[in-house]
């Protein structure tokens, strides 16, 4: 509890962000030792599954944690400061470590993790007990963390020649993204003009047009990889 709390965040943000290196490396020893199929791959795709793979079972222990958040915000309208900040380090330390270890990335993806980077250093100086747009990346965050099968299915596909498996785990994901995503951007769609009306400066006007153009990035990757899914999970097929 002293860690949800502690309003040390970049202390957090960097202490959780070596742990997260150092994973890489003891993940990488336990699937060469345990996994034929990873032992071929080149280093590059390697590292590409260990981001995936971590980065999912982080999200997953995540998710009751951004739930609770979600709920005290959304419903209760309580926006605790450290919790929020702290969920924001959370949730850009995979990205942040990915950055430094995937060397081949699809630029989209690359973008995202540096947008997630840039917003939780911001997020960090933001004042959530204050009306503002920021609000709105911790709503994007929240429904993101529960879609983390998806990153799990990104990695295991490299691990296992089960093609049903494969089918039946691309349909789960492709469901669970829909979801997050339509509620996630049905949430901004309603809410970020009701805030523009509220404005009462032009910086608040501002922000509001770069933190939707930088969320425009991350919805194209999340577009692009949900059909990605639905073409994995060959969802018309009978």
């Amino acid at each position: 509890m002293n860690i949800l709390y502690t309003e040390y965040h970049y202390s957090l943000y960097f202490v959780g962000s070596m742990l997260f290196y150092y994973a890489y490396f003891v993940t990488n020893s336990l699937l060469t030792t345990f996994n034929r199929k990873y032992r071929h791959l080149s280093n590059e795709k390697q590292m590409y599954v260990v981001s995936n793979l971590l980065k999912s079972i982080f999200l997953c222990f995540s998710t009751p944690l951004a739930g609770y958040v979600l709920y005290d915000t959304m419903y209760l309208r309580n926006w605790n400061n450290p919790l929020i900040k702290n969920l924001g380090v959370f949730y850009s330390i995979p990205d942040t470590v990915s950055l430094l270890m995937v060397k081949k990335m699809d630029m989209t993806t690359k973008i995202h993790h540096i947008i997630v980077v840039l917003f939780n250093i911001v997020s960090i100086s933001n004042n959530y007990s204050t009306n503002n747009i920021l609000r709105f990346l911790i709503i994007y965050g929240c429904f993101s963390t529960f879609a983390f099968i998806v990153n799990f299915i990104l990695a295991v596909r490299f691990l296992h020649e089960n093609k049903l498996i494969e089918m039946w785990l691309s349909r789960i994901a492709f469901i669970t993204y829909t979801l997050c995503c339509t509620i996630n951007w049905g949430w901004h769609i309603i809410y970020i003009p009701e805030l523009y009306n509220n404005c009462e400066n032009q910086m608040c006007s501002y922000s509001i047009y770069i933190y939707s153009s930088m969320v425009g990035a991350l919805v194209i990757d999340d577009i692009k990889l949900n059909k990605w899914l639905y073409n994995k999970s060959k969802f018309l097929s009978t």
